[in-house]
Formats: structure tokens, sequence, C-alpha cells
């Protein structure tokens, strides 16, 4: 699988392109950084991505500003969390109103999901782990070698558990349940730069405890 990074907006939102290499179907993964999306675009065409699916990783604002022109250019249904899909409709539940003065919600989710869902890309699979603690309904999407943790798991870091929907303890069982996973993993997080789970592991302060 080919994996791409774009960095977008003022908070560097990572987006996360995946394509499978055999027939290049691929996903957008947080589609940040408002009026983003013909740069979105523009690389998945330069790759030779077709856009099956735009998914998120959890729907607070900076994921997701070009989310509603990236579904109406591409006609990609939206696929995130069950829990977080009852916040799209709801512009201060995402702080869209809040950091971007976008009053208006955004449309359902064509797809809702749970854990332990598999996402077909192609040849690909994806496996929809369910990692509260962000939000209600944050997920990191796992493949063969890699994991896009979205605002779970950083470089060094984690999300915060301070917002709409945060929980000190569902964060630490979903941290722990990353750090339990056998091997290691390439990481794609929703800001700053890739790292490894082995690498969070040895190094990361928030998880030497749960190891």
């Amino acid at each position: 699988m080919k994996v791409s990074v774009l960095p977008l907006g003022e908070m560097r939102t990572n987006c996360v392109i995946l394509c499978d290499g055999a027939t290049g179907i691929g996903a957008v993964i947080d589609p940040g950084g408002r009026d983003s999306e013909k740069r979105i675009m523009t690389l998945c065409e330069s790759n030779g991505v077709k856009i099956k699916y735009i998914l998120l990783t959890h729907a607070h604002f900076d994921h997701m500003l070009s989310l509603e022109a990236l579904r109406r250019e591409t006609g990609a249904p939206l696929a995130l969390h069950k829990y977080d899909a009852e916040s799209l409709a709801d512009p201060n539940l995402t702080y869209m109103a809040q950091f971007a003065g976008i009053t208006e919600g955004c449309a359902p989710a064509e797809i809702t999901l749970s854990d332990g869902d598999t996402i077909e890309l192609g040849e690909t699979k994806l496996t929809v782990l369910h990692t509260p603690g962000h939000t209600v309904g944050s997920v990191c999407y796992m493949s063969d070698g890699i994991i896009v943790t979205g605002d779970t798991l950083f470089h060094s870091g984690i999300g915060r558990c301070d917002l709409y929907g945060g929980d000190d303890r569902a964060m630490e069982q979903s941290l722990r349940r990353l750090v339990s996973l056998s091997g290691d993993y390439k990481l794609y997080p929703g800001h700053g730069s890739t790292t490894t789970l082995e690498r969070e592991r040895l190094s990361n302060v928030y998880l030497k405890h749960l190891s």
C-alpha cells in the first residue's frame, strides 16, 4: 500500500491518503485545511489514486474543513465511527463554529463504523480500531504494517482529553490497546511527524507506564 501525507491548514493537520498498490483504489483520511480539496485531489490524481472513501479519525473541525467540498467533488462516501457521526450536524460539537466561524452542520455520514469493521480498498483491507479518549468516537485505521492514529497517539505525545467527548480513562485504555499490539507499526498521526509504535513504546512518556 502507498501512503501519502499532506499537512493542511493552520493546525497542520495531516491528511493521509492511502492507495492500494494493485488497483489504485484509495481513501482520503481527515481532509482538513479550509479550501484544500483541490490540493488533495491534485495529489491523488498525480499518484493515480481513485478515491473510494473519505474517512475521519474523529469529528473535529481541523480534520474536516475540506470534507463537504471533497464529497461534492468526488462523490465519495464519508465514513466515521457511529459515536462521532452524531456530532456532524452540530458545528458547536465539532468546534467548526468556535474555531472556523462555520455555523452550518455537515451532512450525515453515508457509512457509520464500529470497532472491528473492515474497509476494503482493492486488495488492501483496513481494520477499524475504536480508540476513544480524544473524542468518544475516535478511531485508528490499521493495515499491514501501518496505523493511522489521528489524535489518539502522536510522536512523543497523545491527544488532549479536555474537549467535548474527551475522557482520560478511555484514552488510557485506548493507548494500552495500541501498546499491546504485537510487533511494530509505522504510525501516521493527525499532527506532527510519522513515528513507529516501537519508538513510542520505548520513549513516549505517556506510554511507558502502560508497557
